[in-house]
C-alpha cells in the first residue's frame, strides 16, 4: 500500500510546531545522508561522447527534437 502524502502532509500540520521543527530537521538530515550514499552524479555530466562535436548545439538540439516530434515512427515498407 502506498502512502497518502497528502495525508501525511496535513498530519504533520496538526503537530505542535516544536513537533513539527524537529520532524523538518529529521527530514532534512535524512534528506542529506541519503544523498551522500548516492554520491555526487554531477562528476558524470558531460562524460558521454557522441562523436558529434555539435552534440550540445541548442539549435541542433532543437531541430533533432523537431524532427523527432514530426515523425510518426511507423515503419516504413
Amino acid at each position: 500500500m502506498e502512502p497518502n502524502l497528502n495525508s501525511i502532509f496535513n498530519d504533520a500540520l496538526r503537530l505542535p510546531v516544536a513537533d513539527q521543527r524537529k520532524l523538518a530537521d529529521k527530514l532534512l538530515r535524512n534528506a542529506s545522508r541519503t544523498r551522500k550514499k548516492q554520491g555526487d552524479l554531477s562528476k558524470y555530466l558531460g562524460i558521454f561522447d557522441s562523436g558529434d562535436p555539435r552534440s550540445a548545439d541548442n539549435d541542433k538540439i532543437d531541430s533533432d527534437l523537431a524532427r523527432e516530434y514530426a515523425d510518426d515512427h511507423e515503419p516504413e515498407n
